[in-house]
């Protein structure tokens, strides 16, 4: 990490993850029942050992009751009308939002380290983790939630500093 740089939005899931469970009453293997994957999946996640791909965080958040792009990213409100099972047209927005920034396929692979072929992976419907989806959105001025799962608004609020002012400036 950089000085001064924010966090990534997805290395709160852990955390998030652990909070709706409890919220929701479950255990992870009653998680797990319920969401169709196996019982370490949600272990792995909550101690932090594993990145889940946005579909994984997409049927925990079902399965758990809560928004998809504030468990995955922290973003909006833990719980939401906006039920998403799927990040289904996850790869149109990101088509989309490449071709309006003129960016081409490799252009974008080049800055977010992968490879060309892996980004046209993704537009053609493949997953990826959280952290991908989060690197694409931030090269593409958009919110992660909204490229994942198109919950929220599309872009990001403006991050605001804080602005330092000198005991005698007031004077």
């Amino acid at each position: 990490m950089v000085r001064g740089s924010p966090n990534p939005k997805h290395l709160g899931l852990p955390k998030r993850l652990r909070k709706a469970r409890k919220w929701a009453g479950l255990s992870r293997s009653a998680l797990a029942k319920k969401v169709g994957g196996d019982q370490t999946t949600a272990l792995d996640i909550e101690m932090g050992e594993r990145l889940p791909t946005v579909r994984t965080v997409a049927r925990l958040a079902v399965g758990l009751g809560v928004s998809a792009g504030w468990l995955g990213f922290g973003l909006g409100e833990m719980t939401s009308e906006e039920a998403v099972d799927d990040a289904d047209g996850m790869a149109c927005r990101v088509q989309v939002q490449r071709v309006a920034k003129g960016l081409t396929k490799a252009a974008l692979a080049r800055l977010v380290n992968l490879s060309p072929t892996a980004l046209a992976n993704i537009e053609k419907g493949s997953q990826t983790g959280v952290d991908v989806i989060e690197a694409l959105a931030k090269c593409l001025a958009v919110s992660p939630a909204w490229l994942a799962f198109n919950q929220g608004p599309r872009e990001l609020p403006a991050r605001r500093r804080a602005i330092m002012v000198s005991p005698q400036a007031t004077r």
